[in-house]
């Protein structure tokens, strides 16, 4: 199971590089950065349910443990990548890094976060 986890989560992971590239490059330019982050954040959300929707019964988790579980490994994946990308790959000052996660500045990491986290138990219900 934890190697099912593992593939899903990374493969989240893709899905979300793949989204904030495409609202770097093209939304910025085309809508201007807040409708980019508002509309990054729920095409992200999306693929995140997606995937959740796809992959968890082929994951089998067997109860609400079981999903908080999935949940959390998959937010310490994303943070994990998040942090990487943000201070390795565009050398990012961590005030930045942090500021990224705060609402209160406009920003919506820190929300789809969340929702990441309990994606797996929500779309369990709805299955």
């Amino acid at each position: 199971m934890l190697l099912k986890i593992l593939v899903s989560g990374l493969l989240i992971a893709f899905g979300e590089i793949i989204n904030g590239n495409i609202r770097v490059r093209v939304l910025h330019r085309k809508l201007g950065k807040r409708r980019a982050k508002i509309i990054s954040f729920f095409s992200g959300v999306a693929l995140i349910f997606t995937i959740s929707w796809i992959t968890l019964p082929w994951i089998a988790p067997r109860g609400y443990s079981h999903f908080f579980m999935v949940g959390f490994i998959w937010l310490s994946i994303m943070l994990c990548t998040d942090i990487y990308f943000g201070k390795y790959v565009f050398k990012l000052k961590w005030n930045k890094i942090v500021d990224d996660f705060n609402p209160m500045k406009g920003n919506l990491l820190g929300l789809g976060m969340v929702l990441l986290f309990f994606s797996p138990a929500i779309v369990f219900s709805f299955q």
